[in-house]
């Protein structure tokens, strides 16, 4: 049955790029406030069968190597032109919130492929960039595996760092613990991007959309032409559609209100959780790859991220 329809009128489509447990669906759901847009969620995750069969590419090493780009020129513009149409990619329901029957632009979560290719995505498909950053302690203790990190320094995608990171990143995928992983996996994801980013990308940082959204609404309906500003905060402070895959104690906090205590709990849950011997790997290793945005002792990002 056909739920929804699509009907692109030339407005940008929305890129939000960022890693997993980094608080992307909250964030996609904030954005999907607004009329007009049709999600596409996790596009490029290889792990659902309808991604392989309609990017037809079933394998991390070829997503990753320059010969997919047709490929996936092809199935971005099919998503976005709404040709596709296949009853797996209906994404939204109409008994959820944000949900419309006529749609116009698409947001895009991305959190598996292109961190090297953002602006080429944003150029070749009409699009605007929202890049989502989380303190890489929280989203490496959160996420239960890591796919795609061999891929990520064997594929064309090495290209992107020196012997010494390579050296190091092939020391941790053969020995490493899950969190040495997961730190890694962040850096070699979040590196990249980082020195890639231009004053059009909208960068925004899990803990100030915690602690202080005001901003970075503001920040968001100016960047990507949204202008009810209500229904986005409306969002704030509902739990997003992933809060399952939290633990207990952090789906209990999310259910109270957000009062400041609570925020900051949000915030600062990790700092228990870490061993000075964990602390210590994980600060070897964002110092190796050039990484100031956070520093392992303090559980904000660096000022120049906040939105003021």
């Amino acid at each position: 049955m056909l739920l929804t329809v699509h009907r692109p009128d030339g407005s940008p489509n929305i890129f939000l790029f960022t890693v997993a447990r980094s608080g992307s669906t909250w964030l996609m759901e904030i954005i999907l406030s607004q009329p007009g847009g049709k999600r596409s969620r996790e596009p490029f995750n290889l792990l659902r069968p309808e991604v392989c069969e309609h990017l037809g590419i079933t394998e991390w090493a070829e997503l990753f190597n320059a010969g997919s780009e047709e490929k996936i020129v092809r199935y971005i513009e099919a998503i976005s032109s709404g040709k596709l149409r296949d009853w797996r990619f209906r994404h939204a329901h109409p008994l959820r919130s944000n949900f419309y029957f006529l749609t116009w632009r698409t947001v895009f979560k991305i959190i598996h492929y292109g961190h090297d290719r953002i602006n080429w995505f944003r150029d070749t498909f009409n699009g605007r960039i929202v890049y989502l950053l989380r303190h890489p302690i929280p989203v490496s203790l959160s996420r239960p595996a890591h796919l795609e990190l061999e891929v990520l320094i064997t594929s064309d995608y090495r290209r992107h760092f020196t012997a010494s990171q390579l050296e190091l990143a092939r020391q941790i995928v053969a020995t490493g613990d899950k969190f040495e992983r997961g730190v890694l996996d962040w850096c070699l994801r979040n590196s990249v991007p980082l020195r890639q980013a231009t004053p059009d990308w909208c960068i925004v940082t899990y803990e100030q959309l915690v602690l202080d959204p005001g901003p970075v609404i503001h920040h968001l309906a100016d960047r990507l032409d949204m202008h009810n500003l209500r229904r986005m905060k409306s969002r704030l402070p509902v739990a997003s559609g992933s809060t399952h895959l939290s633990d207990q104690a952090t789906r209990g906090m999310l259910a109270k209100s957000r009062t400041p205590e609570v925020k900051r709990w949000l915030v600062e849950k990790w700092r228990p959780q870490v061993s000075r011997q964990q602390a210590a790997r994980a600060r070897e290793v964002l110092d190796e790859f050039g990484i100031d945005e956070y520093q392992v002792g303090d559980t904000l990002p660096a000022k120049r991220l906040w939105i003021a």
